[in-house]
């Protein structure tokens, strides 16, 4: 069973190509945001390199955010058209989830906490809570030998506001992802706070690729045209025209 895997939640650009046995082929550029300039190259690029012609492909893997609203675009956009043209199903996942059993596969123990914090700009981060859960857990993802299954919502908030909520969970946790890097000096310092290697600052594409063998091996794909992003809050784009509307009382005049 062929996966392509297609990762463009955030600074990260990349693509993988898996199977039941592991990661045959990836391909990634982690700086610069060129996610529309690198994503198709990185696909034919792991055919290639696997010797595999896209046909092969029974399915694909990607990434539907919370994260960069271009790259989100790109890659939902390109999983989409692959879905089309192939006549093959699409696996969503959230980036927080990748990047949760990342960190499961870093050698989280059973039972851990993981928080999972993706840069948000404009001062906020996304984040969400995952407990480590053994390999009989039937909302478990295959990671390595744990997986992590979700104990709360995607949220959007300030570092401070995620540092007040963590700071009142009363047991240690292991953070990860660029949100936890970059505020580091907020979140990294709260008791019981263990923040993970820097090899975890984006969602690795890999681990995508294992989770999209392991939920089309189980029937969970689904059709390309429902597929759509996560994102959370609205697009910068939209806020900055909105706050140059005048208020609606001036605009019905």
């Amino acid at each position: 069973m062929l996966v392509l895997a297609v990762e463009s939640a955030t600074e990260l650009a990349g693509v993988a190509l898996a199977d039941e046995v592991g990661v045959i082929a990836t391909a990634a550029t982690s700086r610069g945001r060129q996610h529309a300039e690198s994503i198709a190259p990185s696909v034919k690029f792991v055919c290639d390199r696997a010797g595999t012609p896209l046909r092969s492909l029974k399915g694909v893997c990607v990434d539907v955010g919370p994260g960069l609203f271009t790259g989100l675009r790109v890659g939902i956009a390109t999983a989409k058209a692959l879905a089309f043209a192939l006549g093959i199903p699409v696996v969503p996942t959230t980036s927080l989830e990748v990047l949760a059993q990342a960190l499961c596969g870093a050698g989280a123990a059973a039972g851990s906490l993981l928080v999972p914090v993706v840069d948000a700009k404009r001062g906020e981060v996304f984040s969400a809570c995952f407990r480590v859960a053994d390999d009989s857990h039937v909302g478990a993802v295959q990671v390595g030998h744990v997986g992590a299954v979700q104990v709360g919502e995607d949220l959007v908030s300030s570092p401070e506001d995620l540092a007040g909520s963590l700071s009142r969970l009363g047991e240690p946790f292991v953070l990860g992802g660029d949100g936890a890097m970059r505020y580091a000096e907020v979140l990294g310092k709260l008791p019981g706070a263990r923040l993970a290697s820097a090899a975890l600052t984006n969602p690795p594409v890999e681990v995508l690729a294992v989770i999209g063998v392991a939920r089309l091996g189980a029937g969970l794909g689904i059709d390309g045209a429902q597929i759509a992003p996560t994102y959370l809050r609205d697009a910068d784009a939209r806020i900055h025209w909105e706050q140059r509307l005048p208020p609606a009382s001036a605009r019905e005049r």
